[in-house]
């Protein structure tokens, strides 16, 4: 490579000339990578009046090319574009009456061109037809039928004799369909005609857009004094157009493009909808009749902006320490509506298949390093991050990051995930393996107010969510400590130290000296507004929404919370008495079957006994149970008479 940068697969073309039409063969005049993974190829050419250019370009290719090709000419107008459909072998042989095996020995060719005249060794004559002869002994031969001018049938060897074939229009036939398929074996490419209409020579641009590799960020990150680091991105790209590029000029777009694609050059035939051939009899009409016929049918149906850029980035951190070279020229930075563009100075020299790597961005920016500490992250040691600011007027793209201290060298890896101008952004790349964080949580839940309307009581409580982060600093430094508390919708948040949040955390922020210790409390609240039927509601609840009620209603939560215990333990005592009473049953029934089993005598006597003593006791049971029945029906009256006095 001399001096010059590859670029994502474009197609390979050559732009060709005659002596009335086009130039010379038109070279790459630039190339701009996306990040969505295409390439506008530009390529420049030099034309006369009533012009002519021609493309060759793969077949994986022609359907960007149709979709995208613009032609870039002040002084002319484009006519139309035309190119050989996408199966010519197909189509070349469906007007010929041959097929493409026919032409696969003599035989099959002569019996495909029946009726054509011919010279077959020293006789004349129209092809009737050929029949193959299998010999038990000898290898299959063949036999040419010819039919002579005076009305003879000659018969002719196959292989042995020479033939001639003297229709003309047969034989233009057969040229044409030898050079198709001969065409047909190498068919890796369309030759694009455009026309243009002009008055005068000129020089056209070609712009069009085709798939190719993505091009890669990479960055560095090198620690500075003052709040400063000092940043550099490189640009990874690569040329797989499948030819050189000669002094082309490159810029690199980031963004997110809508990129899409469609079969524009294969042919899509519209369904019809068949109707049916009426085969049916002539009906005569009998009286009382009623003729008629029904007509059936059946059918289907199928059915980026790239800117300019001006002034170059160019500003370095101070990192005497660690002198990492500076970029002898940057790439020109613009930042667009949704995307940002990076010109490399220069022109470029890339050969086919070459990978290219550059600094285009070399600039000082703000940053703070920083110990950062999420709880969910489930460690007790906080990540070492830098905090940045991306003060650089241009978007940053995607890419992964290597940080260098300025003294001690590398410390880790990194990732930007992208980064717009003006915002910031923690770039972690480290374990700060000297700092401990703990952390201790408490819940709570507050009734705030309540009211009760129609037997239902609206209560609003606040939940509370406290976090103490007790940290300790490594005793040989200090540090910056960064908490991030994730969002949580509908809940407030409050920290003494608390900073700017970002979309998804908050975030409180404290300094310690070497060997300190530090507690950050932080609190997150809710309000929440609960509707309850009082006649559900069981006593702790009541009781808990009557420390926030007026005294006239809390004193009536009291005395409703008390009816409800006392319900609630009339039920409890009429489930035991059931239980009970299902227990006897059950020995009263294994007694009855004991006793079937027994003959006279002092055990069937015991039994007998067992059983009245059993059903004395479901007597006792069944009447404590219709005593405790009504007993939970006064207690229910009670409750309800109390929910109607609110």
């Amino acid at each position: 490579m001399s001096i010059s940068k590859p670029i994502l697969p474009a197609l390979l073309i050559t732009l060709l000339s005659t002596t009335a039409f086009a130039a010379v063969n038109g070279p790459v005049k630039s190339i701009t990578l996306s990040s969505g993974g295409l390439a506008e190829i530009v390529r420049t050419a030099d034309v006369g009046k009533e012009a002519e250019i021609t493309i060759d370009v793969p077949l994986d290719q022609i359907d960007d090319v149709l979709k995208s090709l613009i032609v870039r000419d002040d002084k002319g107008a484009v006519k139309n574009l035309s190119l050989s459909g996408p199966n010519p072998l197909e189509e070349t042989f469906r007007t010929l009456p041959f097929k493409p095996t026919d032409l696969t020995s003599m035989p099959k060719l002569l019996d495909a061109i029946k009726g054509t005249q011919v010279t077959a060794g020293d006789k004349q004559g129209v092809v009737l037809g050929v029949t193959a002869i299998d010999g038990e002994k000898e290898p299959k031969s063949w036999q040419l039928s010819l039919l002579m001018s005076g009305g003879e049938i000659a018969m002719l060897p196959i292989p042995g004799t020479k033939i001639e074939i003297l229709d003309e229009t047969v034989k233009a036939k057969l040229q044409t369909a030898m050079s198709v398929i001969a065409k047909g074996n190498t068919d890796g490419a369309r030759t694009v005609t455009i026309k243009l209409g002009g008055e005068t020579s000129r020089q056209v641009d070609l712009s069009y857009v085709v798939p190719a590799p993505i091009w890669k960020t990479s960055y560095r990150l090198v620690t500075g004094a003052d709040g400063n680091v000092r940043l550099q991105a490189w640009a990874v790209f690569e040329n797989a157009s499948g030819e050189d590029w000669k002094d082309v000029n490159i810029t690199l777009s980031s963004g997110k493009p809508v990129t899409l694609r469609q079969a524009l050059f294969q042919r899509f035939m519209k369904n019809r909808t068949e109707v049916a051939v009426d085969t049916s009899a002539v009906q005569f009409h009998r009286a009382g009749s009623d003729v008629g016929g029904a007509l059936r049918s059946q059918g289907a149906a199928k059915a980026e902006a790239f800117l300019p850029a001006p002034a170059p980035i160019m500003e370095a951190a101070d990192s005497s320490n660690f002198a990492m070279a500076g970029v002898a020229e940057a790439a020109n930075a613009t930042e667009g509506d949704v995307t940002s563009t990076f010109a490399l100075p220069g022109v470029y020299d890339v050969k086919n298949g070459e990978t290219v790597s550059l600094p285009i961005i070399d600039k000082g920016v703000k940053a703070e390093m920083v110990s950062l500490y999420r709880q969910d992250r489930g460690s007790e040691h906080p990540v070492a991050a830098a905090l940045i600011e991306n003060d650089s007027g241009i978007s940053l793209p995607q890419g992964i990051l290597t940080v260098y201290d300025g003294k001690a060298g590398y410390v880790g890896d990194a990732q930007i995930k992208g980064l717009p101008t003006g915002e910031k952004q923690a770039i972690t790349y480290a374990i700060d393996q000297k700092v401990s964080i703990t952390t201790d949580s408490k819940q709570a839940q507050t009734v705030v107010s309540v009211k009760v309307v129609d037997g239902m009581i609206h209560a609003k409580s606040t939940l509370q969510e406290a976090t103490d982060y007790a940290i300790s600093a490594p005793t040989d430094a200090e540090r910056t400590v960064l908490v991030e508390v994730p969002r949580r919708n509908g809940w407030t948040f409050s920290a003494p130290d608390a900073v700017d949040p970002t979309s998804t955390d908050y975030r409180v922020k404290t300094k310690l000296g070497a060997g300190e210790k530090k507690v950050i409390k932080t609190k997150l609240e809710s309000v929440i507004d609960e509707v309850y039927a009082l006649a559900e509601a069981n006593a702790q609840d009541i009781l808990r929404w009557g420390t926030a009620a007026d005294p006239e209603t809390k004193e009536k939560l009291e005395e409703l919370a008390q009816a409800r215990k006392d319900q609630n333990n009339a039920q409890v005592k009429l489930d035991m008495l059931d239980q009970e009473y299902q227990r006897v049953s059950e020995t009263q029934a294994r007694s009855r079957q004991n006793l079937q089993a027994l003959r006279e005598g002092d055990h069937r006597t015991r039994f007998e006994k067992q059983l009245v003593e059993l059903e004395n006791r479901l007597q006792e049971i069944e009447s404590a149970r219709a005593e405790q029945r009504t007993v939970i029906d006064d207690y229910n009256k009670k409750v309800e008479s109390i929910i109607r006095m609110f």
